[in-house]
This record gives structure tokens, C-alpha cells and sequence, in this order.
């Protein structure tokens, strides 16, 4: 979201602003990558071709069993154990 906020040339304090209300969310976990996590990630970089942070949200998935991920980045889509879905397909259920 924030590179898309970023595409958008929203500020620094917006990015801010946007990363600061996560951790007002109910319900959130968030997943810290451990460093053997990270080199992990970097198997799916030379094996899908993928930059590092798609590589470590893949990691992350793997670890937690998850299944799809809601993306506009065509670069998951190189990944067979995965399924991609736009923000438009989750609205159109």
C-alpha cells in the first residue's frame, strides 16, 4: 500500500499517518521476519525472479500458510502455490 501511496506522490507524513493507524486495527498481527526468515526470502528472489519484498511477503505466507494475497504486483503470479487477487475481485464477491 505505501509503494502505491508513493506512486501516488502522497508525502512522508501522509506514509506516516497511513502506517501509524495499522497499529490502531483490532485483530492485527503483525509478523516480524526473523533473519534466517530473510535469507529464506532470498531462494524465491533467485527461483521466481522476485525483488526482496515481494520475496519476503512470500516467506511470510509460506510460514503462516496462507494461500492468496490481494496485490495489483503481476510478480506473484510467477508463484504456482499461490493465488493472486486484485483489490477489485475481493469487491466484486
Amino acid at each position: 500500500i505505501v509503494i502505491v501511496m508513493e506512486n501516488y506522490e502522497k508525502t512522508w507524513h501522509d506514509l506516516r499517518k497511513f502506517l501509524g493507524s495499522i497499529l490502531l486495527f483490532k485483530g492485527l498481527k503483525i509478523h516480524y521476519l526473523s533473519i534466517p526468515d530473510r535469507i529464506a526470502s532470498t531462494r524465491h528472489i533467485e527461483q521466481y525472479g522476485l525483488d526482496f519484498d515481494d520475496a519476503t511477503a512470500y516467506q511470510a505466507m509460506k510460514i503462516h500458510k496462507i494461500k492468496e494475497i490481494v496485490s495489483y504486483d503481476e510478480h506473484f503470479d510467477k508463484i504456482r502455490d499461490i493465488k493472486r487477487r486484485t483489490p477489485q475481485e475481493l469487491l466484486s464477491r
